[in-house]
């Protein structure tokens, strides 16, 4: 009896629990948990103050798999996406209670984001410059929960705000290099916050914000690889992944908005980065015509989405459509024209003229042929037709640019980085015209200009503009 009457003592601790002691209940300290915590299925921890006079020896701790410290006990503890990705169907069941360590914002991250005023200038400036085109961030929900102080201490809301300073931040001029120690610190606190249980949709926010980051200031090949992390984060918190599941119950249509802006979002920057280099694979699959498109922006920045109002990538382009609604649209048609300028042109005949047809205007469907040796008779007539559509585009761009003269007026916060590409192809079709016209001379001078005034935004401005200094070169033998 003796024996039976030590076990049971050794299966007990000291002192209850620290979730009955919280809800004032009776625990019966039993090890490795109460049989209260265990008919609720709440997690039971010894681990309370009280432990320094009646603690649980390490022995008892190793023999019933209890962490030794409090240290291992936040290391072993269950987290969300682990649980995601191991089992997620227990997820539906409520079966487990999932743990969250509230981790601290590092000293160093809350300095950068400044005071509350700080980081409202930042918010402004960010909503007046590069939401205008890039509106993937509800502006009604972030007013109402980012800028309180209970959420600024969330280490996915402070990694969010920091990079909205990031990308509202002007590159330095002198030394002329993005790569700044906000950059830097914004990096390293992404990928510190994307490696904890912080799952969640401002994560991916911020991480679309340094893609985009890079991607303006021709950080590479870091742009190229972050939107294809992007994409990953995306696919695990379930976006346009059918029967996924997904990391919280969306409770609104704005929220469900907010995410398929999101997506979008990462659909161009993963078109845009492969727009001078054709052949590598996406990081995202092709949209399909039954894909619903961004709502109305002026309304969605309200806080009202209404699903009458809805469009999908078949529905004919109207004014109704917002102007994000169409870059995605022409994301999506940018993606054809990728495929199919990287593939074997020569088998696609039907594809090209279709394709000629939609994008009379979008110059990387002849980039290819104004450069190449053309061989066949078919090729010759594309390289002369390419010719052709250049010749039209540079009109157009002569009348637009320098005849009325559309950039001058405009501050180059305001510029979204998408027409730098375009622009330096229609500049180096121009150089080798320009000594035999005025107006192509003209207009390479006013482009020079323009990438000079947009190497104060985006510093891939100014990466062009030593391209085509190369490209002068190369000419001149």
């Amino acid at each position: 009896m003796k024996t039976r009457k030590s076990d049971t003592s050794r299966d007990q601790t000291r002192q209850v629990c620290s979730s009955c002691k919280a809800r004032k209940k009776k625990c019966n300290k039993a090890l490795p948990k109460c049989s209260l915590c265990s008919k609720r299925n709440l997690a039971c921890s010894y681990s309370t103050p009280e432990q320094n006079c009646n603690p649980v020896s390490p022995s008892d701790r190793l023999r019933y798999g209890l962490p030794v410290n409090d240290e291992q006990a936040e290391v072993q503890s269950i987290d969300f996406p682990t649980m995601l990705f191991l089992d997620p169907i227990i997820l539906q069941h409520g079966q487990v209670e999932i743990s969250q360590v509230a981790t601290p914002v590092p000293t160093h991250i809350l300095h950068l984001l400044g005071d509350v005023n700080e980081i409202r200038i930042t918010a402004s400036k960010f909503f007046e410059h590069i939401h205008s085109w890039m509106p993937f961030i509800s502006k009604k929900r972030f007013h109402e929960f980012y800028l309180r102080p209970s959420f600024q201490s969330r280490p996915d809301a402070a990694l969010l705000l920091l990079a909205l300073k990031l990308i509202t931040t002007l590159p330095p001029t002198s030394p002329r290099n993005p790569r700044t120690a906000m950059y830097h610190a914004t990096k390293h606190f992404y990928l510190e916050v994307e490696g904890s249980n912080h799952f969640s949709i401002p994560v991916l926010q911020a991480g679309v914000l340094l893609a985009l980051y890079e991607l303006g200031h021709a950080i590479y090949p870091a742009a190229y690889l972050s939107i294809g992390a992007c994409a990953r984060y995306a696919h695990a918190l379930g976006i346009n992944i059918s029967g996924a599941m997904n990391t919280r119950r969306v409770l609104t249509l704005v929220e469900v908005e907010e995410r398929r802006r999101v997506w979008w979002a990462i659909i161009i920057l993963d078109r845009f980065v492969s727009i001078g280099c054709p052949g590598r694979p996406f990081s995202t699959a092709d949209p399909g015509l039954d894909d619903l498109l961004p709502a109305d922006d002026a309304a969605w920045d309200q806080g009202i989405v209404r699903l009458d109002d809805s469009f999908t990538l078949s529905s004919p382009m109207t004014d109704h459509m917002s102007k994000f609604a169409l870059l995605c649209q022409a994301a999506r048609l940018l993606g054809q024209v990728l495929h199919h300028v990287s593939g074997d042109m020569a088998i696609h005949d039907n594809i090209w003229i279709q394709l000629d047809r939609t994008l009379h205007t979008l110059v990387a469907l002849y980039t290819p042929w104004l450069y190449s040796d053309c061989v066949s008779r078919a090729d010759k007539d594309r390289c002369q037709h390419a010719r052709v559509v250049v010749q039209q585009i540079t009109e157009r761009i002569h009348t637009n640019l320098v005849e009325k003269q559309c950039f001058s007026c405009r501050n180059p916060e305001d510029m979204p980085p998408w027409g730098l590409f375009f622009a330096y192809h229609i500049c180096r079709a121009n150089m080798r015209l320009s000594r035999k016209t005025s107006k192509s001379s003209k207009t390479v001078k006013y482009l020079r200009e323009t990438f000079l005034a947009m190497d104060a935004r985006w510093n891939a401005a100014g990466v062009y503009l030593q391209l085509l200094e190369a490209q002068e070169v190369i000419n001149c033998f």
